[in-house]
């Protein structure tokens, strides 16, 4: 009867917001001019009792507007400051007659009768529209917009307007985000855009849906609403899918999950076997070596601190920071391996938004464990001061879990039970790899310090340290190279890995290299890029990017071999540190002198026992893959990799003799479906259970040109070169000199270091992997650099500087 904007200015009412004074005119196709007299003089009335206390708004009001189907917004006329009787009249007929109007019909398809809403106009200092609910469906923030002065700028599209997004936190606190760049003088301050917001909020809850409102403050501050409209257009916001480890947890109101460091390694979503194996033996067995928590604990499921996110792992920081004593460790090592995170954290917990994980026991409780963990662990931190023998020690376990014999003779029970081979007592050695990183770290580090007066030097400290096996898989590849420069023609003319290796071994030289290609995969087959996901192939089963890397070698004029190069470093590394010492006080020499040396043992440490406790996950592959084929043999499975989308239980019941589901070829098929939607929807590096989007840092200061990146310098140098984006670690996208630049690099990638002239990630700090490998390597890198990998372009030439930690453009290729 009254039109949609009535009725909604109307519900506002009702719901107790405070609207203008006004009155409403029933919907009408007749002008003013045809009202009856009792119509037009009550109207006349009316208008001239609100004038009395300044200027009007008259408004349309049709019928279906600001309805659930459609808005009608912006197609019918509103009339502003009114400011006599004769002058409502003219608004009102202008009013009317716009339902009739060419816009009006193209969008409704007919003309519309028109009611009026005419009120007293808010004499505003700031104006906007507010949405409950992003349409664009960015993620769940109430949206405002604003403009100083009165909203109709703004509507009209004849103003740009200041943005911003509010949020209400899981703690119930409200947090307000300006959205852009906005004007110079802003309309609203974060104080008004909560209070506005939290009004709306409240109005939805009252309507029952999502609402477009538009809204002015006067002068004295006094918050006013002048319409209401169901959100017609909207987008759901994505939401991620969170498994927990365990569910009934005190993460207390938000819980806060990160990727960090595990971004680098397990980039990707796990199938179902390789996540509960995680979580069923990996997880327990890292507790129990670093809290002393064995798995009959109930406080193993209040201390487990992963979680899966839309199929990938993420750390619960509520847990993971939980723990006496190892909650501080951790944080310290997030300082050392991805300083952003670090920082990301510490301020949510400044905040009040994070919290760490209440835990069923007292404090006296918690320090007990750590207490009994620090003593366990004692003896093996101190096992891991002897760094040589720490080396053979993780060489030998390695090559005993490579020689475990052949699973095609062994029962199911038997081979199943090699899912748990990492709690075996033969790998001891791998599991104490935990305290010889954290070992080499704290090494690092303390030398850095002791260097601290010579940057220079301790820049180079690590630089061309021999004995790091993720190292010498690119002097192998080197080594491969060079001995295939005689067989070039057979490299480059086979296009594909079955066609090269029969071409080889027919050639007459080719028997050798193949031997030497046999050796080096006896030494890193079990390697590969996304390594801790043993659902992923080997180097040994697909060794296409091992060949590739070969090739890319022979393309190119022959160089300084990488030994020498590395020789050369080295040389370089100890001249640097001599001429440190010796510009030292004398009372600091011997201490300089002792932590170089202590350097150049203990780094091999921070890659080795990654290196040989991947022959475990080789193995797990195996044995997972010969339950498979059994499974195929009684026509359980398709195919043998299906083995990787069922989970840990369901596997076992099978081992043990179970009847398979009925509809196992269907789950399979889903969970094969989820996992591919999974892989192309990835969750933010940091998610909060509250929805509330997490910035991770602030965006790195660039230079006046918009031609400066910052990021942090983890391998010191200067080189120039055209930028090379990379998705995955493909070594025909490519070539000699480029800058890579990628998001993130687990060791998998590492063999394309030695082609690159620099070195360029969105994350990661002194201590992750990719860094301790270019440092070794002589190359420059800068780590940390948000937004890279949209910021730079293929082609661009950039100056990577290492020691200063920044990212120059300079021209783009002719």
């Amino acid at each position: 009867m009254f039109g949609g904007k009535a009725c909604g200015l109307a519900r506002l009412i009702a719901a107790g917001a405070r609207v203008p004074p006004g009155f409403a005119v029933p919907v009408t196709t007749s002008a003013p001019h045809e009202w009856s007299e009792d119509a037009r003089a009550e109207f006349v009335r009316r208008a001239a009792a609100l004038l009395a206390g300044g200027k009007l708004a008259v408004r349309s009001s049709a019928c279906g507007e600001d309805s659930k189907e459609r808005s009608f917004a912006g197609l019918l006329e509103t009339v502003l400051g009114v400011t006599g009787v004769d002058q409502a009249l003219s608004a009102a007929a202008a009013c009317i007659e716009s339902g009739r109007g060419e816009r009006v019909r193209a969008y409704a398809g007919t003309m519309v009768p028109v009611g009026l809403v005419v009120q007293a106009q808010v004499s505003a200092r700031a104006a906007g529209v507010c949405f409950t609910l992003d349409p664009t469906g960015r993620d769940r923030a109430i949206v405002l917009e604003a403009v100083a002065g009165a909203g109709d700028r703004l509507v009209s599209g004849r103003a740009q307007p200041e943005r911003w997004r509010i949020y209400r936190s899981g703690t119930g606190a409200w947090e307000a985000r300006p959205d852009g760049q906005g004007p110079d003088a802003p309309a609203l301050t974060a104080g008004d855009a909560i209070s506005i917001a939290e009004q709306a909020a409240g109005l939805a809850d009252l309507e029952g849906h999502p609402l477009d409102l538009e809204w002015a403050i006067d002068g004295d501050g006094v918050l006013w609403w002048l319409q209401a409209r169901p959100i017609t257009a909207a987008r759901a916001p994505q939401e991620f899918v969170v498994e927990r480890a365990f569910e009934d947890v005190d993460d207390g109101p938000v819980t806060v999950w990160s990727n960090w460091n595990v971004r680098e390694t397990l980039p990707d979503p796990l199938r179902p076997l390789t996540w509960t194996t995680w979580r069923e033996v990996i997880v327990p067995m890292v507790m129990r070596q670093m809290l002393a928590i064995h798995e009959s604990s109930t406080l193993r499921r209040h201390l487990c601190g992963i979680d899966l996110v839309h199929g990938r792992v993420y750390f619960n920081m509520n847990a993971l920071l939980a723990p006496p004593l190892f909650g501080g460790l951790m944080r310290r090592t997030m300082t050392w391996v991805d300083p952003g995170a670090a920082e990301t954290v510490s301020r949510l917990a400044s905040a009040g938004v994070f919290r760490p994980r209440r835990l069923p026991a007292s404090r006296l409780m918690l320090l007990r464990l750590a207490v009994l963990a620090a003593l366990e662990s004692t003896p093996k931190l101190a096992r891991a001061l002897l760094p040589r023998r720490c080396l053979r020690a993780l060489e030998t376990a390695g090559a005993v879990v490579a020689r475990r014999g052949d699973l095609s003779t062994w029962s199911d029970v038997d081979v199943f039970a090699e899912l748990r081979l990492f709690t075996f007592p033969e790998c001891a050695p791998l599991r104490d790899g935990l305290y010889m990183e954290t070992v080499a770290m704290l090494v690092y580090h303390l030398a850095r310090r002791a260097f601290r007066h010579h940057p220079d030097a301790g820049q180079l400290l690590s630089v061309g340290i021999a004995g790091n096996p993720t190292t010498g898989i690119a002097l192998g590849i080197d080594d491969l190279v060079d001995a295939a420069r005689p067989l070039a023609p057979a490299f480059l003319e086979s296009s594909s890995t079955e066609a090269l290796l029969a071409r080889l071994a027919a050639d007459a030289g080719g028997g050798e290299w193949l031997g030497a290609f046999r050796e080096f995969l006896g030494r890193n087959g079990h390697r590969c890029p996304k390594e801790f996901d043993f659902g992923v192939p080997r180097w040994a089963e697909d060794p296409a990017m091992l060949l590739d890397l070969v090739r890319a070698g022979l393309r190119s004029p022959r160089g300084e071999r990488l030994r020498e190069r590395m020789l050369r470093l080295a040389a370089q590394r100890r001249q640097a540190v001599r001429t440190a010492v010796a510009g030292s006080p004398f009372w600091r020499r011997p201490g300089m002198r002792l932590m170089a040396t202590l350097v150049e043992l203990y780094m091999p440490l921070r890659e080795a026992p990654k290196h040989y406790g991947f022959f475990v996950f080789q193995r797990m592959r195996q044995a997972a893959l010969e339950l498979g084929r059994r499974l195929v043999d009684r026509g359980i499975l398709a195919a043998a990799d299906d083995v990787f989308f069922l989970e840990w239980a369901e596997l076992a019941r099978l081992v043990s003799g179970g009847a398979p589901r009925a509809d196992t070829p269907q789950l399979l098929e889903q969970r094969r479906a989820r996992l591919e939607r999974y892989r192309a929807e990835r969750a933010p590096d940091f998610l909060r259970s509250d929805g509330v989007p997490v910035v991770d840092r602030a965006s790195p200061p660039s230079g006046d040109r918009g031609d400066l990146l910052r990021g942090i310098g983890v391998s010191a140098g200067r080189a120039t070169g055209p930028v090379r984006i990379l998705l995955r670690p493909d070594p025909a996208a490519m070539a000699d000199g480029d800058v890579i630049v990628m998001e993130f690099a687990d060791p998998g990638w590492t063999p394309l270091f030695p082609r690159a002239s620099g070195v360029v990630m969105e994350v990661g700090g002194l201590m992750c992997h990719a860094a301790v490998v270019a440092r070794e390597l002589g190359i420059p890198a800068v780590f940390g650099v948000s937004g890279a990998m949209r910021l730079l372009h293929d082609g661009v030439r950039v100056t990577v500087d290492g020691t200063d930690g920044t990212v120059a453009v300079r021209s783009l290729l002719g």
